[in-house]
């Protein structure tokens, strides 16, 4: 089965050049790239609605939210420990690294888009 001819009003056959810098480019495919589009279609949208088009949102699959979360109260549950003086200082220090990590980890799992 053929695809749908598509009248001449509704194709796109004008081009719109554009001279940009090597980071620029940089940014706008990145930007593309969060939005799942490609960049010309990502430009299209910003130029012609006045608005950015809406990133996808990090994937994050049960397991791995599940699994971070238990982590996150281990970690409570051992920094409690550490603050109340029954734990070494030196496990103290790692308690909160890992914890920085932990939040660094989330965030860019549930935030990154």
């Amino acid at each position: 089965m053929a695809r749908p001819k598509v009248s001449s009003a509704d194709k796109r056959s004008t081009r719109f050049m554009l001279q940009l810098k090597l980071a620029e480019k940089k940014k706008i495919d990145e930007a593309a790239s969060a939005c799942g589009l490609r960049s010309a279609v990502w430009a299209r949208e910003k130029i012609l609605k006045g608005r950015f088009p809406e990133p996808k949102a990090a994937r994050l699959d049960l397991y791995t939210y599940t699994e971070l979360k238990k982590i996150g109260v281990n970690l409570n549950q051992l920094t409690r420990l550490a603050n109340g003086g029954h734990l070494s200082p030196q496990l103290i220090g790692t308690l909160v690294r890992l914890e920085q990590k932990l939040d660094a980890i989330t965030a860019k799992l549930v935030y990154d888009r």
